[in-house]
């Protein structure tokens, strides 16, 4: 048995939970992070922190030695350097001496006013607060530096009436804006927008007076101000994306243990490599349960359109997957990019490919293929009657997962587009499965329909389906219905007047043979 992961709760690999997200309670309190200098210590986290602990620790090493050390060198340097020129500009030892005494005296008050601004801007880095905590009682402040706990005094609701955004003469930017907590005419608390780091953040805090305090007067600009601009998470993540420093910290893949997100995300193991990067499964902390991460290398040393068309790439499939809600098709738990890489969060399905099942089994008994073939329509049916439809483009026995429970899941929307022009787009997908209006670049909610019935014809048969061709497994598999067999006929024929129109009429076929 393998041996639990490291810092994770004390389950193996095999026992860790595989269950559907936990429905959201109430919260009892929300705490979010509150950081003043939040700016100030993205620049230095971008130029020390590369999520490695050998890397942090020879940086606070060599910090200390050099304040320990190089500090007072300097200083007796430059001391050694004024006595030598004050010797050489005073004809007389008297003046060299009283020249050099002045100069060191210079040298000592200047040394100690840096000493003095070094302290006093760590003093005060220290004496900002770290998080916001919001509950039924009030609001209040945290100080959660390390080795430091410490509480700012509570303010209740009952005592703030009046929520406001308060704009200091000379700032342009929203984020230096203030969010003022009033009672009557005096300030309760001010909190810099900016210093809440993230929209996702700001949206807590509105949520939180909406749950604890909901008579609480609030101007319409500070509810704009905290509340969720359209698409936030797409242009946060081009800004993560973007901002960082051009370097790729990790050449290797991800190592059992390992953590990202801010050690959200655990690594157990790898579960597989595909052309645009790897997937792996991992334990989320916070919500308690497996998920795959699906890794996108994002190019770093190219020109800034090829970067771009990778990210789009990226953020393309968790859009369209961020649309979707249907249990039959994968969730999308988060999305993110670190490292110059991108990462889908999935839920994690306990099966097998349906690909893999036939090769380790053979070829479905009818009655099986049937049970998957409603289930498939199902999928499809809800996807193509979305507004705009979604077209998947890779509707394969690759990509689709049988659950043990016996539920089918489609997964990798990686090539998946919405029909909203009728614009001629690029060829994707396994060709086997490819009507000929998809290899032209033209695929409708018809080319998933002969998708599935190549991927029926699979089933049936366990070979792979001949390109373009208005398939018959019956000539592979006698044992095939000729019901059955005349089914994916129409599902795979080649003019899409001939082919089935819409996944309920197909359904409706299955379900009633003539």
């Amino acid at each position: 048995m393998n041996t639990p992961l490291k810092n994770l709760p004390a389950k193996t690999e095999e026992s860790l939970p595989n269950r559907k997200l936990p429905s959201k309670p109430v919260a009892e309190e929300i705490l979010v992070r509150y950081r003043p200098l939040v700016e100030l210590e993205k620049w230095v986290k971008q130029r020390v922190d590369d999520r490695t602990a050998n890397k942090t620790t020879y940086v606070v090493i060599t910090t200390v030695l050099f304040a320990v050390f190089g500090l007072p060198l300097i200083y007796m340097f430059l001391q050694f350097i004024l006595i030598l020129l004050a010797s050489i500009t005073s004809p007389n030892s008297v003046g060299a001496a009283a020249v050099a005494a002045a100069n060191s005296s210079l040298l000592s008050t200047a040394f100690m006013i840096v000493m003095g601004l070094l302290g006093a801007g760590t003093a005060y880095y220290y004496s900002l607060p770290t998080h916001l905590l919001l509950s039924k009682k009030g609001i209040k402040l945290l100080w959660r530096h390390r080795g430091q706990n410490i509480e700012g005094p509570l303010q209740r609701w009952g005592k703030i009436t009046h929520m406001s955004i308060v704009r200091p003469k000379g700032k342009t930017s929203p984020l230096d804006h203030y969010i003022r907590f009033n009672n009557g005419s005096a300030e309760v608390m001010g909190l810099r927008l900016g210093g809440i780091p993230s929209a996702e953040e700001r949206a807590k805090v509105l949520e939180a007076v909406e749950t604890f305090s909901p008579e609480l007067q609030r101007d319409a600009a500070c509810v704009q101000a905290l509340e969720l601009p359209p698409n936030y998470s797409y242009t946060e993540l081009w800004l993560q994306a973007l901002s960082g420093p051009p370097k790729r910290e990790r050449l290797t893949p991800l190592e059992r243990g390992a953590t990202l997100r801010e050690q959200r995300y655990a690594v157990a193991r790898q579960l597989g490599v595909g052309g645009q990067g790897t997937a792996y499964l991992a334990y989320d902390r916070e919500l308690q349960m497996e998920v795959v991460l699906k890794e996108f290398i994002l190019p770093v040393f190219v020109d800034v359109n090829v970067r771009r068309q990778s990210l789009e790439r990226f953020e393309h499939e968790a859009r369209i997957l961020r649309q979707l809600d249907f249990d039959k098709i994968v969730s999308l738990i988060d999305f993110f990019v670190e490292d110059h890489r991108g990462y889908l969060v999935l839920e994690h399905i306990d099966g097998k490919s349906l690909r893999q099942i036939v090769i380790e089994s053979g070829a479905l008994p009818e009655k099986t293929v049937r049970d998957l073939t409603a289930q498939m329509c199902e999928i499809q049916s809800y996807m193509h009657n979305l507004t705009p439809p979604v077209v998947h483009r890779d509707f394969t026995p690759d990509n689709l997962i049988l659950r043990k429970d016996g539920m089918l899941k489609l997964v990798d929307f990686n090539v998946a587009q919405q029909k909203e022009t009728t614009a001629t787009g690029t060829v994707v997908g396994k060709h086997a499965y490819l009507p000929p209006e998809q290899f032209r670049g033209q695929p409708t909610t018809q080319s998933d329909i002969y998708s599935m019935g190549a991927s029926i014809f699979f089933l049936l048969t366990a070979q792979e389906p001949d390109p373009i061709t208005t398939l018959h497994p019956r000539e592979v598999n006698a044992s095939v219905s000729e019901q059955l067999d005349a089914f994916v006929a129409k599902a795979t024929q080649i003019e899409l007047k001939d082919r089935y129109a819409r996944c309920e009429d197909l359904l409706e076929d299955l379900k009633n043979p003539s």
